[in-house]
C-alpha cells in the first residue's frame, strides 16, 4: 500500500508538467510566427521607403538581419522540442528495443552535451559583447547573441523531457501514470557510460603523442579523416545532422586549438553564420509558397495541367508531371508538390483504373523538379554558399531548361508506359472558351513567378526584396480568394518559422565544419586524392556525378549541400567550371536522391498519399531513374543548357 501511494504521488506532477510544457510551446510558436509577421511588415517597409519614398530605411534592414538570426536560433529550440531536425534513423531502425533505447539515450545526451556548449558559448559572447553595440539601433551585441544561450537552454529542456519520456518517467499521455521499470534506469546508465568512455577516449586521443606526431606530418589528411569519420558515426547512430556537422567541425579544429579554447566560441560562430542579409530570402519565398497553398491553387493549376497533358495518352499522368512543375515553382519544395498535386490527382487516377504503383512512381519523379525551376530556395542557399560567387538571379534563369528536363523525363517515360498499356488521352476536350477561362483561373497564382523574375531580372528590386513582394502578392491574392482566415494564418507563420528554423540551424552549424575545412585545408586534399585519378575534366566531373547520386541516396539536400559544396566547388572552378553551372548539375542530383530510398523523403510522402508499399512502386521509378540521369550527364557535359538563359540576359 506504501509502495502505492509512494508510485502515485510521484506520477502526480507528471499532468502538470505536460500541460504546462504544452503551454510554453504555444507562447514559442506565437512569438515567432509574430516575428515572422514583423520581418514581413520590415521587408515591405524596406520595399517602399526605397521605391517610392526613395529614403531607404537603415533601420528595417538592420532589425530584419538579427530577426532572422533570432528567428532560426528560437524556432531551431522549438524543432528538438517537437523532435523535427532531419536524422538519418537507418540504424535505429534496424535495432531490437532495448538497444534502441539505449541509442535513442545516446543521441539525446549528445545533444544535451551540445546544449551545454552553446550555453557556454552564448554567456561568454553575452560577458564578452555587452558593450558593443550595433550601428543603428544601438544595442549592445551581447544581448543579440543571449539568442544563444535560449536556444541552447531549449535544447537542454527538450533533451531533457525526451530521456525522461524514453525512461517512462514523463508520458506524451497524462492519463497513463509513469513508471519505474529499473531495465530504463539501467538504459540510461548504460547509455551515459558509453558517452562519458567515449568523450574520455577522445581527449585523451586528442591530447596523445601520437595524434599530435600525425596533426604535424599529415594535417590535411589528418582532418579528413577525422572530419568524415565523425560526421558519419553521428549519421549511423541517428542523431541529429546538425549536431553531427557540429560536432565534426568542433573535433576536426580541436585537432589544432585546444578544446577549452575553443568550445566558447561555437555559439558565436553559429551566430555569426547566420549573419548574412542574404538568408532572407529564404523564409519570405518559403512563406509565399505556403500562403499561394493555402488559397486553392493546386487545384487551379491542375485544371490547367489537364489542357496540355489531356491530350497526350496517360493523360493523368502527364498532369501531375505538369501540375508538379508549375506548383513547384510557387512552393519550391519536391514534398508540398507531391503531397497537394498528387493528393488531388490519386483518387481520380484510382477511379479511372490507372496503375497505381506507377501513379506514385510519376508522382514522386516529378515532385522535386519544381525545386530547379524558380524562385528555387536551393538554388538561394548555393548562392550564400558560394558567397555570392554564382548569382541568385543567375541560378534563376539557369534552372528553367534542367528542371523541364526532368520533368519531361518523367512524362516520356509515362507517355511509353501509357503507349505500351492503353491508356489514353481524354476523349473529352475542353472548348475554347472553357480553356480560357481555366487560363484566368490560374494565371493570378502564375503572374507572381512573372513578377518576381521579371522585377530582378530588370533590376527594379533586390533577390531579397522580390521574396518580399512575392509574400504581400500572396498575401493578396489570400484575400482575394478568401482562402485565409487568422488562425491558418498563425499556422502558416508557425511552419514556415519551424521548417526555415531546421534549414538555418544546419546552416549555422555547417558554419563550424565550414570552418574546420577551410583551417586545415580539405577541400585542397580532395582536390589532391581526385586528381591523383585524373585530372580530365570530364573524369572529374563524372566523379563528382557518382558521389553526388551515392550522397543523396543517403541524405537529404540541404546537409548534401552544405557539406559537399565547399569541398566540390574549389575543385570545379579551379577546372574552369562555371559557378552557375556547377551550382544546377549539384542541385539536379541532390534532387534525385530525393525519390531514392533509404533517405527518399519525397518517394515515402508519395507512398503514403498513395497507400503504395515502396517495393511496388520501385519497380515504374527505375526506367524514369534512368533517363532523369542521362538528362544529368547532358545537363553536365552541354554548359549551354544551364547557361544559355543567363547569358541571354547578360547575367
Amino acid at each position: 500500500m506504501t509502495q502505492e501511494i509512494s508510485r502515485h504521488s510521484a506520477a502526480a506532477p507528471t499532468p502538470a508538467l505536460i500541460t504546462l510544457g504544452r503551454l510554453i510551446e504555444r507562447l514559442i510558436a506565437l512569438f515567432l510566427a509574430s516575428l515572422l509577421a514583423l520581418m514581413v511588415v520590415a521587408i515591405t517597409w524596406q520595399v517602399v521607403s526605397r521605391y517610392i519614398l526613395s529614403t531607404p530605411s537603415v533601420y528595417s534592414e538592420e532589425f530584419l538581419r538579427f530577426s532572422l538570426i533570432w528567428l532560426g536560433l528560437i524556432a531551431a529550440g522549438y524543432c528538438f522540442l517537437g523532435s523535427r531536425h532531419m536524422s538519418l534513423p537507418l540504424l535505429l531502425d534496424m535495432l531490437p528495443p532495448r538497444p534502441q533505447r539505449v541509442l535513442n539515450l545516446i543521441n539525446s545526451e549528445l545533444s544535451l552535451v551540445f546544449g551545454a556548449i552553446l550555453i557556454w558559448g552564448g554567456s561568454t559572447s553575452f560577458v564578452a559583447n555587452s558593450r558593443m553595440r550595433t550601428p543603428m539601433t544601438q544595442i549592445p551585441m551581447g544581448w543579440l547573441q543571449s539568442v544563444v544561450i535560449i536556444c541552447g537552454v531549449m535544447i537542454l529542456v527538450a533533451e531533457l523531457i525526451r530521456i525522461l519520456r524514453l525512461l517512462d518517467r514523463l508520458p506524451a499521455d497524462p492519463a497513463r501514470p509513469a513508471s519505474t521499470n529499473p531495465a530504463t534506469l539501467a538504459n540510461l546508465l548504460v547509455a551515459t557510460g558509453i558517452v562519458c568512455v567515449c568523450g574520455a577516449g577522445i581527449i585523451t586521443l586528442w591530447q596523445s603523442d601520437w595524434m599530435a606526431v600525425n596533426v604535424r606530418n599529415a594535417l590535411e589528411l589528418t582532418s579528413t579523416i577525422v572530419l568524415f569519420t565523425t560526421f558519419v558515426v553521428f549519421l549511423i547512430i541517428g542523431s541529429p545532422i546538425a549536431i553531427g556537422l557540429a560536432f565534426a567541425g568542433v573535433l576536426t579544429l580541436g585537432l589544432q586549438i585546444d578544446l577549452d579554447i575553443m568550445i566558447p566560441t561555437v555559439g558565436e560562430t553559429m551566430f555569426n553564420g547566420l549573419d548574412s542579409f542574404g538568408f532572407l530570402a529564404l523564409p519570405f519565398f518559403i512563406l509565399a509558397g505556403n500562403i499561394m497553398n493555402a488559397t486553392g491553387l493546386a487545384r487551379r493549376l491542375i485544371d490547367f495541367a489537364m489542357l496540355i497533358g489531356g491530350r497526350i495518352p496517360g493523360s493523368l499522368w502527364q498532369t501531375n508531371v505538369l501540375a508538379n512543375m508549375l506548383f513547384g515553382t510557387l512552393s519550391g519544395s519536391g514534398i508540398a508538390s507531391a503531397t497537394a498535386i498528387g493528393g488531388i490527382i490519386n483518387p481520380v487516377a484510382r477511379e479511372k483504373g490507372y496503375n497505381m504503383a506507377m501513379s506514385t512512381a510519376v508522382n514522386a519523379a516529378s515532385a522535386p523538379s519544381g525545386m530547379l525551376i524558380p524562385p528555387s530556395g536551393a538554388l538561394i542557399v548555393y548562392s550564400l554558399i558560394t558567397g555570392g560567387s554564382a548569382s541568385i538571379i543567375a541560378l534563376f534563369m539557369a534552372g528553367y531548361l534542367p528542371g523541364l528536363i526532368m520533368g519531361l523525363s518523367v512524362m516520356l517515360v509515362a507517355y511509353w508506359y501509357a503507349k505500351k498499356h492503353g491508356y489514353e488521352a481524354e476523349s473529352t476536350r475542353p472548348t475554347r472558351g472553357e480553356a480560357f477561362r481555366l487560363f484566368l483561373r490560374a494565371a493570378p497564382s502564375l503572374l507572381l513567378v512573372v513578377i518576381v523574375i521579371s522585377g530582378i531580372l530588370g533590376g527594379a528590386f533586390t533577390a531579397i526584396e522580390g521574396s518580399g513582394i512575392a509574400v504581400v502578392y500572396s498575401l493578396l491574392l489570400a484575400l482575394i480568394y478568401k482562402g485565409l482566415n487568422a488562425q491558418k494564418l498563425f499556422e502558416i507563420l508557425r511552419d514556415t518559422s519551424i521548417v526555415t528554423g531546421s534549414i538555418l540551424f544546419l546552416i549555422a552549424a555547417s558554419t563550424m565544419m565550414s570552418w574546420s575545412m577551410t583551417y586545415a585545408s580539405i577541400p585542397e586534399t580532395v582536390r589532391v586524392l581526385m586528381t591523383s585519378v585524373s585530372d580530365n575534366k570530364i573524369v572529374i566531373l563524372l566523379m563528382i556525378n557518382v558521389i553526388l547520386l551515392i550522397v543523396g541516396v543517403f541524405m537529404d539536400m540541404s546537409p548534401a549541400m552544405l557539406i559537399f559544396t565547399p569541398i566540390f566547388y574549389p575543385i570545379v572552378t579551379e577546372l574552369g567550371v562555371d559557378p552557375v553551372h556547377f551550382g544546377v548539375i549539384l542541385i539536379y542530383n541532390l534532387a534525385l536522391g530525393l525519390v531514392t530510398p533509404p533517405v527518399g523523403t519525397v518517394l515515402f510522402v508519395s507512398c503514403s498519399i498513395s497507400g503504395e508499399p515502396i517495393a511496388k512502386v520501385i519497380g515504374p521509378l527505375l526506367p524514369i531513374f534512368a533517363l532523369q540521369t542521362a538528362g544529368l550527364l547532358v545537363i553536365t557535359f552541354v554548359p549551354a543548357i544551364s547557361l544559355a538563359i543567363p547569358r541571354l540576359f547578360g547575367l
